[in-house]
Parts: C-alpha cells; structure tokens; sequence
C-alpha cells in the first residue's frame, strides 16, 4: 500500500497531482506545470481586463478611468505637498533673515554703547588727571583698555549653528 502525503500547502496543486496520479499506470511519469502571472501598476493586462468586461460588461472601462481618476488626484496630492514645502522653506528663510537681522542690530548697539563707554571713560580720565586725580584717572583709563585687549585674546569658536561665539 502506497503511503499518502499530507496535503501541501496548496490544496488545488495537490488535488491536480492526485488525480493525474490516480490516472496514470504504474511506472508512467507525471508531469505538472505551474504557471505564476504577476503584473503591477493600477491597470491590469488586457488578457485580466477582457476577463473582468466578459464577466461584468463594461467593468474595464470603469478600472481604466478609476485608475486615471486615482492618478489624477495623486499628481494634485503631490502638487499641494510640494506647495507646502516650498512656503515652509521660504518661511524658514524669511525667519533666518530676521534672526540675521537681530543679530546685526545687537552687535551694532553693543558696539556703539562699547564706543560710548570708551569715550566717557577716556573723557574721565582726562578730566580727573586735570583735576589732579592721578590714581582715578589711571583706573578709568584702563577699562577701555582692559576691554580692548580683552577682545583681542577671547577665544572663538563655532558653536553648533554655525555662529561664532567667543568662549569665557
């Protein structure tokens, strides 16, 4: 007695080499095709769409246009998203613009009241030293001074957006 296999996976191809097996004569070979159609994209062959319009008449007119309407509305989909990135982008811009534009006006002012500073405290130097002040003199001479030579040793670096910044 001829032991049975248990069913594979595929009941219909089992089926199929059953009964040809159950057909043929001791000793005979049997032979089965498989044959595998695979297609993508939203319109199938026209061989798939004869059978759709034979079955339901007009079918594949419908999956034609369902299909040119579906592209249709991806291409506007698309179109709005890639709208939206370019205005996101030209606000980030514009914003850069302004954050360069702040920046600049601080270090203008920072460097008009430094300025500022300067001349009055050189002013009060003169002005004590004429008055006989020596030691008040000395001292209001040297913060302009200690400022200057204080830029010219901080070191800077390139913080992590890219600006310069002086380390304490």
């Amino acid at each position: 007695m001829a032991k049975q296999r248990p069913p594979s996976h595929n009941s219909a191809l089992s089926g199929v080499s059953a009964q040809a097996a159950s057909h043929q004569p001791a000793g005979s070979v049997t032979q089965v095709q498989h044959t595998l159609q695979n297609y993508s994209g939203p319109i199938p062959p026209p061989s798939i769409l004869k059978g759709f319009d034979d079955l339901v008449p007009g079918s594949a007119n419908r999956l034609i246009t369902m299909a040119e309407d579906e592209a249709v509305h991806r291409r506007h989909l698309e179109s709005r998203a890639l709208d939206a990135n370019i205005a996101t982008q030209k606000r980030q811009l514009d914003v850069g613009e302004q954050q360069n534009k702040a920046v600049f006006r601080s270090d203008l002012f920072a460097q008009v009241l430094g300025a500022c500073i300067t001349v009055f405290a050189m002013v009060a130097a003169i002005w004590a030293s004429l008055q006989g002040q020596i030691a008040v003199a000395v001292i209001l001479a040297a913060i302009p001074t200690a400022a200057l030579i204080q830029s010219f040793f901080a070191k800077r670096s390139v913080d992590k957006t890219g600006k310069d910044v002086a380390k304490p």
